[in-house]
């Protein structure tokens, strides 16, 4: 790397730098999406006008969003694809907080412990059934 090179990348914006850090390529480009959307609802048309949103703008959003009956799950992962930018940009020291941190976001249902056979419990406390084997053997 040269020396222009290597100072070229102390220049590069802390959003520009939170987005290279997205691995998975699905996640990429859901929050890509996700954030253009957000930039385009409160005008912003630069990375560092990040730096004027504030809570309310948050709130604004999340209020647009669910005036278009998207599902909570989307409008969740939209909320999160903001805050952790916001988190990047306050651990980049770039902005002095998280307008998005402590916004409530729709609940989601856990489908955590069911199973697609109606009635049937899994896991702890579910009935045991003849030819269940006990823990030890």
């Amino acid at each position: 790397m040269t020396a222009a090179e290597f100072q070229g990348l102390s220049a590069v914006p802390a959003e520009a730098e939170w987005f290279a850090n997205i691995d998975n390529p699905r996640t990429r480009r859901a929050y890509r999406i996700d954030i253009h959307e957000f930039m385009g609802f409160v005008g912003i048309g630069r990375p560092e006008e990040f730096r004027t949103v504030t809570r309310a703008h948050v709130l604004a959003w999340r209020k647009d969003l669910e005036g278009r009956v998207l599902s909570g799950t989307t409008i969740r992962r939209k909320l999160a694809a903001l805050s952790s930018l916001f988190e990047h940009l306050c651990d980049a020291n770039a902005v002095t907080h998280n307008p998005v941190k402590g916004v409530k976001r729709p609940k989601v249902e856990s489908y955590e412990g069911k199973t697609s056979a109606p009635g049937r419990r899994t896991g702890a406390g579910a009935p045991r059934r003849a030819g269940d084997r006990d823990a030890q053997g």
